[in-house]
């Protein structure tokens, strides 16, 4: 078994510098490459995804035999449809890459800021930002969910991926739900105990 930690979108691994700590080895952080070059290791059939928000996305796309799911601050899809699935408007999207066309610094660090984060060390690369928002346009992970056992994690005051899209992404994928009343949508870094605590139960649980 690895845990294999990915990130979302304008983040990096050192989401997981609070939590990782509290969960077994052996882990695999996957770094996007959104402030530097990217380190993506090979992924294995029976690892476990542990994705953070859109971080949940990519993972989901690269394989669908993950031995286990972990979604924290996830969603099935990101960009509203026709249907009404989702969380934010496309206009939320649009206005997104705008200001990421204009200063992708400043985009992405302006979004950090909004987390509680500190601006990233590296330079923003405004190419894969703009990889990582078409992802998050258009990307429906509903059909992927429930290939695996699944956790999924969110927060009460979460802005970007309302209890709403937590419970929803439980329901299709047939995953347990844990909400904790605050953090926003930071808890790997806000909430470590409470996220370390679900998922050793969880991987307790099914024997991982």
């Amino acid at each position: 078994m690895r845990l294999v930690f990915i990130h979302g979108w304008a983040l990096g691994p050192e989401i997981w510098e609070a939590l990782a700590p509290l969960l077994p080895a052996p882990q695999i952080p996957v770094d996007l490459g959104f402030f530097g070059a990217p380190d993506i290791p090979s992924l294995q059939a029976g690892d476990i995804l542990v994705g953070h928000s859109a971080g949940l996305l990519w993972g989901l796309r690269q394989r669908g035999d993950w031995a286990g799911v972990v979604a924290i601050n996830a969603f099935a899809r990101f960009c509203l449809d026709s249907s009404g699935e989702g969380c934010v408007p496309p206009a939320a999207l649009r206005a997104m890459r705008q200001a990421l066309e204009r200063d992708a610094q400043a985009s992405a660090d302006n979004f950090r800021a909004t987390l509680g984060l500190a601006p990233a060390a590296g330079k923003a690369q405004k190419d894969r930002l703009m990889d990582g928002l078409d992802l998050l346009r258009d990307f429906d992970a509903t059909p992927l969910a429930g290939g695996a056992p699944t956790l999924v994690l969110g927060a009460e005051d979460d802005a970007l991926a309302p209890p709403a899209a937590s419970r929803r992404l439980a329901a299709i994928s047939g995953g347990t739900l844990a909400l904790h009343e605050a953090g926003g949508h930071g808890l790997p870094w806000a909430a470590p105990e409470f996220c370390a605590e679900r998922i050793d139960a969880f991987l307790r649980a099914h024997d991982f």
